[in-house]
Protein backbone atom coordinates (compact mmCIF):
# COMPACT_ATOMS: atom_id res chain seq x y z
CA UNK A 1 0.00 0.00 0.00
CA UNK A 2 1.17 3.81 -0.64
CA UNK A 3 2.65 5.54 2.20
CA UNK A 4 -0.18 8.11 3.59
CA UNK A 5 0.34 11.31 2.89
CA UNK A 6 -2.72 12.30 5.10
CA UNK A 7 -4.35 10.87 8.12
CA UNK A 8 -7.25 12.05 9.89
CA UNK A 9 -8.27 9.62 12.84
CA UNK A 10 -11.66 10.75 14.96
CA UNK A 11 -11.96 14.50 13.52
CA UNK A 12 -14.97 16.87 14.95
CA UNK A 13 -14.85 20.54 14.33
CA UNK A 14 -17.47 22.65 16.48
CA UNK A 15 -17.84 26.61 15.56
CA UNK A 16 -19.76 27.14 18.88
CA UNK A 17 -22.70 25.41 18.74
CA UNK A 18 -22.42 24.09 15.26
CA UNK A 19 -20.93 20.93 13.77
CA UNK A 20 -18.94 21.12 10.87
CA UNK A 21 -17.20 17.38 11.47
CA UNK A 22 -18.58 14.61 13.31
CA UNK A 23 -15.88 11.99 13.97
CA UNK A 24 -13.89 11.85 10.36
CA UNK A 25 -11.52 8.63 9.64
CA UNK A 26 -9.97 8.51 6.81
CA UNK A 27 -6.42 8.70 5.13
CA UNK A 28 -4.71 9.65 1.61
CA UNK A 29 -2.15 7.66 0.50
CA UNK A 30 0.82 9.69 -1.38
CA UNK A 31 0.88 10.78 -4.67
CA UNK A 32 -2.92 10.18 -5.77
CA UNK A 33 -6.03 13.30 -7.20
CA UNK A 34 -8.39 12.44 -4.36
CA UNK A 35 -11.43 14.59 -4.69
CA UNK A 36 -14.07 15.71 -1.66
CA UNK A 37 -17.53 16.00 -2.66
CA UNK A 38 -20.46 17.19 -1.67
CA UNK A 39 -22.90 19.80 -1.12
CA UNK A 40 -23.13 23.88 0.31
CA UNK A 41 -22.64 23.40 4.34
CA UNK A 42 -21.40 19.56 4.33
CA UNK A 43 -18.29 20.36 5.71
CA UNK A 44 -15.56 20.09 2.60
CA UNK A 45 -13.99 23.14 2.77
CA UNK A 46 -13.71 23.11 6.78
CA UNK A 47 -11.90 19.29 5.93
CA UNK A 48 -9.81 20.45 3.25
CA UNK A 49 -8.45 23.67 6.31
CA UNK A 50 -7.79 21.26 8.86
CA UNK A 51 -5.37 19.29 6.37
CA UNK A 52 -3.62 22.58 5.20
CA UNK A 53 -3.39 23.42 9.06
CA UNK A 54 -5.41 26.50 8.55
CA UNK A 55 -7.87 25.30 11.02
CA UNK A 56 -7.15 23.15 14.19
CA UNK A 57 -9.63 20.60 14.67
CA UNK A 58 -12.07 20.53 18.28
CA UNK A 59 -11.30 16.97 18.59
CA UNK A 60 -9.00 14.50 17.06
CA UNK A 61 -5.34 14.11 15.10
CA UNK A 62 -4.42 15.34 12.11
CA UNK A 63 -1.28 13.53 10.24
CA UNK A 64 0.12 15.21 7.31
CA UNK A 65 3.31 14.05 5.95
CA UNK A 66 4.36 12.55 8.77
CA UNK A 67 3.62 15.36 11.36
CA UNK A 68 1.07 15.05 13.88
CA UNK A 69 -0.05 19.01 13.40
CA UNK A 70 -1.78 19.09 16.85
CA UNK A 71 1.66 19.10 18.33
CA UNK A 72 2.62 21.95 16.26
CA UNK A 73 2.27 25.77 17.81
CA UNK A 74 0.86 28.63 15.47
CA UNK A 75 4.52 29.77 14.06
CA UNK A 76 5.50 25.73 13.52
CA UNK A 77 2.50 25.43 11.71
CA UNK A 78 3.14 28.24 9.76
CA UNK A 79 6.00 26.69 8.89
CA UNK A 80 4.85 23.56 7.85
CA UNK A 81 2.39 24.68 5.90
CA UNK A 82 4.89 27.11 3.79
CA UNK A 83 7.25 24.05 2.67
CA UNK A 84 4.84 21.29 2.63
CA UNK A 85 1.34 22.76 1.45
CA UNK A 86 0.16 24.60 -1.63
CA UNK A 87 -3.09 26.29 -1.90
CA UNK A 88 -5.74 26.70 -5.08
CA UNK A 89 -9.03 28.86 -4.29
CA UNK A 90 -11.90 29.46 -6.66
CA UNK A 91 -11.26 33.33 -6.34
CA UNK A 92 -7.60 33.79 -8.07
CA UNK A 93 -5.90 36.02 -5.09
CA UNK A 94 -3.55 37.32 -7.60
CA UNK A 95 -2.30 41.08 -7.26
CA UNK A 96 -3.14 42.97 -9.75
CA UNK A 97 -0.22 45.43 -10.19
CA UNK A 98 2.17 42.50 -10.48
CA UNK A 99 2.91 40.97 -13.42
CA UNK A 100 1.98 37.09 -13.93
CA UNK A 101 5.83 36.23 -12.94
CA UNK A 102 5.96 38.53 -10.38
CA UNK A 103 3.03 36.99 -9.03
CA UNK A 104 4.18 33.80 -9.11
CA UNK A 105 7.20 34.39 -7.29
CA UNK A 106 6.10 36.17 -4.78
CA UNK A 107 6.49 33.02 -2.39
CA UNK A 108 9.96 32.91 -3.02
CA UNK A 109 10.40 36.32 -2.34
CA UNK A 110 8.72 36.15 1.44
CA UNK A 111 11.27 33.33 1.23
CA UNK A 112 14.38 35.92 0.48
CA UNK A 113 14.86 33.67 -2.42
CA UNK A 114 17.59 35.49 -4.68
CA UNK A 115 15.60 36.60 -8.04
CA UNK A 116 17.80 35.02 -10.66
CA UNK A 117 16.67 31.34 -8.44
CA UNK A 118 13.08 32.26 -7.88
CA UNK A 119 13.07 33.62 -11.55
CA UNK A 120 13.99 30.42 -12.54
CA UNK A 121 11.73 28.12 -10.05
CA UNK A 122 8.60 30.73 -11.25
CA UNK A 123 8.97 29.85 -15.39
CA UNK A 124 9.47 26.07 -14.59
CA UNK A 125 6.22 26.20 -12.31
CA UNK A 126 4.19 28.12 -15.01
CA UNK A 127 5.63 25.63 -17.95
CA UNK A 128 4.39 22.74 -15.06
CA UNK A 129 1.05 24.87 -15.47
CA UNK A 130 0.94 25.11 -19.43
CA UNK A 131 1.85 29.22 -19.60
CA UNK A 132 5.52 28.88 -20.35
CA UNK A 133 5.21 31.11 -23.42
CA UNK A 134 7.39 34.37 -22.72
CA UNK A 135 4.57 36.39 -23.91
CA UNK A 136 2.48 35.68 -21.01
CA UNK A 137 5.21 36.72 -18.23
CA UNK A 138 5.11 40.33 -18.32
CA UNK A 139 1.05 40.29 -18.78
CA UNK A 140 -0.66 41.34 -15.73
CA UNK A 141 -3.90 39.14 -14.16
CA UNK A 142 -6.94 41.24 -15.44
CA UNK A 143 -4.94 40.52 -19.41
CA UNK A 144 -5.43 37.02 -18.62
CA UNK A 145 -8.97 35.11 -19.21
CA UNK A 146 -9.97 33.48 -16.18
CA UNK A 147 -8.39 30.00 -16.92
CA UNK A 148 -4.91 31.62 -17.31
CA UNK A 149 -5.61 33.74 -13.60
CA UNK A 150 -6.22 30.28 -12.26
CA UNK A 151 -3.55 28.52 -14.00
CA UNK A 152 -0.89 31.67 -12.71
CA UNK A 153 -2.83 30.67 -9.44
CA UNK A 154 -1.54 27.36 -9.89
CA UNK A 155 1.81 27.35 -10.54
CA UNK A 156 1.93 30.15 -7.61
CA UNK A 157 0.64 27.21 -5.22
CA UNK A 158 3.48 24.56 -6.85
CA UNK A 159 6.52 26.88 -7.03
CA UNK A 160 7.57 25.96 -3.52
CA UNK A 161 7.81 22.35 -4.61
CA UNK A 162 4.83 21.53 -1.89
CA UNK A 163 4.33 17.48 -0.83
CA UNK A 164 0.70 17.94 -0.84
CA UNK A 165 -1.89 20.61 -2.88
CA UNK A 166 -4.75 21.65 -1.52
CA UNK A 167 -8.13 22.90 -3.86
CA UNK A 168 -11.38 24.94 -2.78
CA UNK A 169 -13.59 24.56 -5.85
CA UNK A 170 -10.76 25.62 -8.22
CA UNK A 171 -13.37 25.29 -11.18
CA UNK A 172 -15.95 26.94 -9.91
CA UNK A 173 -15.62 30.73 -11.74
CA UNK A 174 -14.34 29.10 -15.08
CA UNK A 175 -16.41 27.55 -18.52
CA UNK A 176 -16.47 23.77 -18.79
CA UNK A 177 -14.41 23.68 -21.30
CA UNK A 178 -11.74 25.73 -18.99
CA UNK A 179 -12.78 23.24 -16.32
CA UNK A 180 -11.07 20.61 -18.02
CA UNK A 181 -7.72 21.80 -18.56
CA UNK A 182 -7.38 22.90 -15.34
CA UNK A 183 -8.49 19.27 -14.18
CA UNK A 184 -5.83 18.00 -16.61
CA UNK A 185 -3.22 20.69 -15.41
CA UNK A 186 -4.12 18.81 -11.74
CA UNK A 187 -3.10 15.50 -13.23
CA UNK A 188 -0.30 16.60 -14.86
CA UNK A 189 1.18 17.82 -11.72
CA UNK A 190 0.27 14.64 -10.13
CA UNK A 191 2.09 12.49 -12.45
CA UNK A 192 4.97 14.82 -12.79
CA UNK A 193 5.99 16.02 -9.48
CA UNK A 194 4.54 13.11 -7.73
CA UNK A 195 2.43 15.80 -5.53
CA UNK A 196 -0.53 14.88 -3.80
CA UNK A 197 -3.83 16.78 -4.56
CA UNK A 198 -6.80 17.09 -2.74
CA UNK A 199 -9.76 19.02 -4.29
CA UNK A 200 -13.13 20.42 -2.84
CA UNK A 201 -16.25 20.68 -5.10
CA UNK A 202 -19.55 20.22 -6.03
CA UNK A 203 -19.47 19.44 -9.49
CA UNK A 204 -20.04 15.46 -9.94
CA UNK A 205 -18.33 15.46 -13.90
CA UNK A 206 -15.06 16.41 -12.54
CA UNK A 207 -14.19 12.86 -10.31
CA UNK A 208 -13.08 11.32 -13.58
CA UNK A 209 -10.06 13.23 -13.23
CA UNK A 210 -9.51 12.19 -9.88
CA UNK A 211 -8.03 8.49 -8.28
CA UNK A 212 -10.42 8.88 -5.79
CA UNK A 213 -13.44 10.50 -4.37
CA UNK A 214 -15.00 10.91 -0.71
CA UNK A 215 -18.83 12.58 -0.51
CA UNK A 216 -19.23 14.35 2.59
CA UNK A 217 -23.24 15.04 4.05
CA UNK A 218 -23.98 17.16 7.53
CA UNK A 219 -20.16 16.79 8.12
CA UNK A 220 -19.31 12.99 7.78
CA UNK A 221 -17.80 10.87 5.04
CA UNK A 222 -21.22 8.72 3.58
CA UNK A 223 -19.14 7.40 0.64
CA UNK A 224 -15.70 6.56 -0.42
CA UNK A 225 -14.62 4.89 -4.06
CA UNK A 226 -11.94 4.82 -6.66
CA UNK A 227 -12.97 6.91 -9.65
CA UNK A 228 -14.03 5.13 -12.97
Amino acid sequence: MAEEEVKLIDVYKFYGSYQALRGITYSIPRGIFQCVVGPSGSGKTTLLHIIGGIDRPTKGEVWVAGVRLNDLNDDQLAEFRNKNVGFVFQMFYLIPRMTVLENVELPLILRGVPKPKRREAAIEALRLAGLDRADYYNKKPTQLSGGEQQRVAIARAIVTRPRLLLADEPTGNLDSATAKVVMNTFVKLKRELGITVVMVTHNMELLSYCDRYVRIRDGQIVEEAISA
